[in-house]
């Protein structure tokens, strides 16, 4: 699995990168103590190509599952998609952490459409800002690494409006 893993993150960093000349910064913040075990900053240029060359790598038959014309057509509005994921290893709580991400969304007006905690999963939020043109969420989940309990936190945020009736066609595809 880290091996997959590893093999993705290079791959997409490899795409990325060739393309990267004059992205705009990410400005997800980091949590106090947090380290950053990846990043992913998207724009609307290099997001389908990026897209299109880690499809080999998915698991199964998934990525056959996958046409490419319904995912251009579901994220043809977005402009920028930043992904960060941190591994905190001071104590501090999954609320803590939540309140944190919660308090620090991006400027703007912002609505709260969806939160939920669970012991498997953790707690989770998303947030939508102009009628679904941006997207902001996070997930803090507890983790272990190298025998001892961290936080493990996910934050996305996009720009532009996805085509989720599309997206949620595509999902149908792979998963069912």
């Amino acid at each position: 699995m880290r091996t997959r893993f590893a093999v993705i993150a290079f791959v997409l960093f490899a795409c990325a990168s060739a393309i990267a000349a004059e992205k705009p910064a990410m400005d997800i913040p980091v949590y106090p103590g947090g380290e950053a075990t990846m990043e992913i900053n998207l724009t609307s240029e290099d997001l389908l190509p990026t897209i299109k060359a880690m499809l080999p790598m998915m698991a199964g038959k998934m990525a056959d599952k996958i046409n490419f014309d319904d995912l251009d057509a579901a994220l043809k509005d977005v402009k920028q998609v930043e992904v960060l994921q941190l591994d905190i290893r001071k104590d501090a709580t999954d609320a803590q952490i939540a309140d944190y991400y919660a308090k620090n969304v991006p400027a703007g007006e912002w609505s709260r459409v969806f939160w939920q905690k669970l012991p498997n999963i953790g707690t989770m939020a998303f947030y939508v800002q102009g009628g679904g043109e941006k997207l902001y969420g996070f997930r803090v989940q507890s983790a272990v690494v190298d025998e001892k309990p961290i936080k493990r936190v996910q934050i996305l945020k996009t720009d532009g409006k996805i085509d989720f009736v599309k997206a949620l066609q595509i999902a149908m595809k792979v998963f069912m």
